[in-house]
């Protein structure tokens, strides 16, 4: 993938500001009792205990940096969309530029986001006691000062850039996905065409030599025992701890387990292609991507029969497919 679609889809979703926050937090608070846990144990004792040090906890400290992490988002969002940022190159060099072009973004979001964050942060400090000169000397004058500057900048910095970084790297996995699903589904396209499978059953004719592999089955049906050509079976499956053979003429339950079936049969004609069933190569009608790494296989069935298939078997089963034993070497097959 030569360059990612900059969606900012995470970006764009409050919520995702509330988690990065609440995240860092945690990890303050965590630093912060492992170093001084005796200075935190005075906080909690002055606060008059755990619920009322949590509850200050989110007056003080969530509630108006949320606040702060929310403008800064929305500057960074609104700084993309004038910028019409909208792709980078997927190399190193050019995230690199990507990112320093924002930094100027996050060190003058201070300007925008602190006359909200104070505002926020005193009418929860003071509530219900307001006082205009408090707020206006106390909560926005003194606060525009390069030392309260100084104090949001590394912080606001680090914030912005995991939020960033966080959302390109969404942006790039979602579209790797998606790229890799497209090609897949192209891959089978491009295979269903070069294999040209018939659309009309053709049992092999059953070997007249001796064969070290399964001719005739023995198998119940409504009417008692039969033994019946292997060549006329659809596929082999497993229900209820049940074995079935579906065949041209009728289901038969049979003894022998897939296991089992999986050694005797003719492992040209024959394939394992999941846990629970074995299929017929005649009777394999088409197959298409289906979704998150799996296909859909498509029986000659009066029903059409569909098998999802995970991603993993279907290298193989397209081998198979194209007339290859088990060792790799190329088989005739009569695929028509």
């Amino acid at each position: 993938m030569k360059e990612i679609q900059i969606t900012r889809g995470f970006l764009k979703k409050p919520f995702s500001s509330a988690i990065i926050l609440l995240s860092i937090v945690v990890l303050v608070e965590a630093v912060g009792w492992s170093v001084a846990s005796p200075a935190k144990l005075e906080k909690v004792r002055k606060a008059g205990g755990a619920i009322f040090y949590l509850g200050i906890l989110i007056r003080d400290l969530f509630i108006p940096e949320l606040c702060t992490l929310l403008i800064t988002i929305a500057i960074i969002n609104v700084y993309h969309r004038f910028s019409h940022i909208h792709v980078v190159q997927n190399n190193w060099r050019a995230i690199s530029r990507y990112e320093l072009r924002c930094l100027p973004v996050l060190a003058l979001a201070f300007w925008g986001f602190n006359p909200f964050t104070q505002t926020v942060r005193y009418f929860l400090e003071y509530f219900p006691e307001y006082s205009w000169s408090r707020y206006w000397n106390g909560y926005i004058l003194y606060t525009y000062t390069w030392s309260t500057y100084f104090k949001y900048l590394v912080p606001v910095i680090l914030i912005g850039y995991i939020a960033i970084n966080t959302s390109l790297l969404l942006d790039y996995l979602k579209q790797r996905r998606e790229a890799q699903e497209t090609a897949e589904a192209e891959a089978a396209e491009a295979s269903q065409k070069v294999l040209a499978l018939s659309e009309t059953f053709s049992p092999q004719p059953i070997a007249t030599t001796s064969s070290p592999y399964l001719s005739y089955l023995k198998g119940k049906n409504a009417l008692g025992e039969i033994d019946f050509p292997v060549n006329e079976v659809y596929y082999f499956t497993v229900e209820d701890r049940f074995y079935y053979a579906e065949s041209l003429k009728e289901r038969y339950m049979v003894s022998k387990t897939l296991n089992e079936l999986d050694t005797e049969l003719d492992p040209t004609q024959f394939f394992r292609i999941k846990r629970d069933y074995i299929v017929n190569r005649q009777a394999v009608l088409h197959y298409s991507y289906w979704e998150n790494g799996k296909y859909i296989v498509t029986l000659n069935t009066p029903d059409h029969h569909k098998i999802i298939v995970p991603r993993v078997r279907m290298h193989e089963f397209r081998e198979w497919l194209q007339g290859r034993d088990a060792t790799g070497k190329p088989e005739p097959a009569n695929l028509l």
